[in-house]
């Protein structure tokens, strides 16, 4: 009788705490935004959200939505027909200009190698979920670029269209699978983020209407919030 009992309180105790971690446990949400420029419209982010593909001033921007909007580049920041010179002093005006984060293209890793640009000495943050140097087999990364990036519970992870300037080749680098690269990274930021769980993850892209085919590949979970 005694065992009995005992085996019937810890059950009951089992099904109180299976009950308790399952209404303590964090849903993730995710979106995809569309590849329209401007505010991104979404209910993920406790911020506004700015993307765009040129330089805006971020006093007008923080003047016409919020002190607190996140300014994110969209990429194809340096260009093959500039100079080194050129390009490095756009490098070097990042940190006036108040950009939160840059997506970083395959355009910009291949001419960055071309001329002995290195990203990691400028302070700027920078954002690289797809772009595989083929020598490391391994997204590139350094202190600076990050295959996600985490701010106030939301991660964002950037996606590269495969726009190459003739003139360049693309020997070295390759842009993997969109929807194998999203759900790498999205593990590997879970897994970094287990003690404060990742609230919400926004995809950014400038891939045009191949974010649809990607869409259609992803497990249903992600396109449980849409952005528009």
């Amino acid at each position: 009788m005694k065992s009995t009992m005992k085996h019937l309180l810890l059950y009951i105790l089992l099904c109180l705490l299976g009950t308790s971690c399952s209404h303590t446990k964090k849903q993730e949400t995710y979106a995809i935004t569309t590849a329209n420029l401007g505010i991104m419209k979404n209910h993920l982010a406790p911020f506004p959200v700015y993307l765009m593909d040129h330089f805006e001033s971020r006093t007008e921007l923080e003047k016409k939505y919020s002190k607190d909007i996140f300014v994110i580049h969209t990429g194809h920041l340096l260009k093959a027909n500039l100079s080194k010179s050129e390009n490095e002093k756009t490098l070097n005006s990042l940190a006036e200009r108040g950009i939160n984060l840059i997506n970083l293209t395959l355009e910009d890793f291949i001419i960055a190698d071309r001329q002995g640009i290195k990203f990691e000495k400028y302070p700027q943050a920078f954002l690289n979920s797809t772009i595989i140097d083929i020598n490391q087999d391994s997204l590139v990364n350094n202190a600076n670029i990050r295959p996600y990036f985490l701010i106030d519970d939301v991660a964002f992870i950037g996606l590269s269209d495969d726009k190459v300037s003739k003139s360049l080749s693309r020997e070295k680098f390759i842009i993997d699978d969109y929807v194998l690269a999203i759900l790498k990274v999205k593990k590997t930021a879970s897994a970094a983020t287990l003690r404060h769980p990742i609230k919400s993850f926004i995809v950014i892209h400038n891939i045009g209407e191949k974010i649809d085919e990607v869409m259609s590949r992803l497990p249903p979970s992600f396109l449980n919030s849409l952005a528009n």
